[in-house]
């Protein structure tokens, strides 16, 4: 369960513990130089949150704040925003009344609103940062990998608390022999679905495909291992389109158009209204669904007492093919022109304490960027996946870098490659096509 510092603890503890918080913003506020926000007074900041007041993650905070101001006598301002938090905030970025010091979000947010638009206070100051109650910095504690991900010449816009990532979610306690021993290849995983088909008399495949960005991870994948991370993020990179056309990319589309034609799909998924396929696959209709590290909480109400989450990730072409796991990061930003800036930084590399961030995964059900906080067992395999595998953006950060594209032109074609109504090579060429013609006008 969560833990808060105790609060019947020694007075020179107390002041320990302040000291130790001083020292670390003294550092960060000594580190941030020329154009930095201002530091403010150090008595209060504003907090501007994705979450929802009642979300598990939501009372992690709340409990963490509340505990912050026991601890430091700084005041926290919390609004729980919800999902739009960025771009309510969006509009005062460039004013001189940006009225929060601290937001979270995912980082294809931080990215676009913040970062891109100039907006984002350069956080590597804070690595520095003495994490309160503990002998290291926050560098010690958050892994390389994750940082560079939100790191764009050489700034770093978000500080990660929170990882998602995506793969083949199954019930452990009906497929045992999957459990133990997953399919690492394409022709293991095909093989696998073969059996499973025959043994249902459906296809084990789990996909509600009017959701356009469940069915984008096939295709992603695909891509990824056919020719390579960051592949699909260097052809859309390519404004002419041409690399969509190229033999090597339609190969890599005909792993999942075999799927498609070859009936490896649930029937109904293509005309299905989410959630209503993935409850299905919750309660055994079908065995395998590819989603993020949400899939436990989204259809925990639906699976059975004896359901045992279990993943696996998307298996490789070939024995020396590509592994990557995609990832996307949630985190905090903190504006450029936020008035407590030095506030602001202290809860962070508060928050990120063991005893703090663990609610992150003992009450949220999440995968933390720590190493030294288990992952619920539900995500354990996920963790596993991170821990062993070279981590990636999710999508190459298509989302991030090229949103409009990908919401007007990938998606609602990729949607009828996964429904049957286009072939890899003709959804290849309509790619590059309509690729080429927004780019001219874009």
């Amino acid at each position: 369960m969560f833990e808060g510092l105790d609060e019947r603890v020694r007075p020179e503890r107390r002041t320990l513990l302040a000291a130790t918080l001083a020292a670390a913003v003294g550092l960060t506020a000594s580190a941030c130089g020329a154009g930095a926000a201002a530091q403010g007074d150090g008595k209060s900041f504003t907090y501007w949150s994705m979450w929802k007041q009642n979300e598990p993650q939501a009372k992690v905070l709340q409990a963490a704040i509340d505990q912050f101001t026991k601890d430091t006598g700084v005041t926290v301002h919390v609004q729980w925003k919800g999902r739009q938090v960025i771009q309510q905030l969006a509009p005062t970025l460039n004013t001189s009344n940006v009225p929060a010091d601290l937001v979270d979000s995912p980082d294809r947010s931080a990215y676009a609103q913040l970062h891109m638009t100039g907006q984002a206070l350069d956080l590597t100051p804070v690595l520095k940062a003495a994490v309160p109650g503990e002998s290291g910095t926050v560098a010690d504690v958050i892994p390389a990998k994750y940082l560079d991900l939100n790191t764009t010449g050489g700034v770093l816009w978000q500080m990660p608390y929170e990882v998602i990532l995506s793969q083949l979610w199954f019930d452990g306690s009906a497929l045992p022999d999957v459990a133990a021993e997953p399919p690492a290849t394409w022709d293991e995983f095909v093989e696998l679905l073969d059996a499973r088909k025959k043994a249902l008399g459906d296809g084990p495949l789990a996909l509600d495909a009017d959701v356009p960005d469940y069915g984008a991870y096939w295709t992603y994948y695909a891509v990824a291992r056919g020719l390579g991370d960051g592949a699909f993020g260097k052809a859309v990179a390519d404004r002419t389109g041409a690399s969509f056309r190229t033999d090597a990319f339609v190969e890599a589309l005909e792993h999942v158009e075999k799927l498609v034609k070859g009936g490896y799909f649930t029937n109904g998924y293509d005309a299905s209204k989410w959630p209503t396929v993935q409850q299905k696959w919750a309660k055994g209709k079908s065995d395998f669904l590819l989603l993020g590290t949400f899939a436990p909480s989204e259809t925990a109400e639906f699976a059975g007492d004896s359901f045992a989450y279990r993943s696996f990730p998307f298996p490789a072409f070939g024995p020396s093919g590509d592994t990557s796991q995609d990832i996307y990061l949630i985190g905090f930003s903190i504006p450029k022109k936020a008035r407590n800036s030095a506030a602001a930084q202290k809860f962070i590399s508060y928050f990120l304490a063991r005893k703090h961030l663990e609610g992150i995964s003992t009450q949220a059900k999440n995968i933390t960027p720590r190493s030294d906080i288990a992952a619920p067992p539900e995500l354990a395999d996920g963790q596993k996946a991170l821990e062993t595998r070279k981590v990636v953006k999710s999508l190459d950060g298509v989302k991030e870098t090229a949103a409009d594209w990908y919401t007007k032109v990938f998606l609602p074609l990729n949607t009828k490659f996964l429904t049957g109504r286009l072939s890899s090579r003709s959804f290849a060429e309509k790619l590059a096509g309509d690729s080429a013609t927004y780019w001219k006008s874009a």
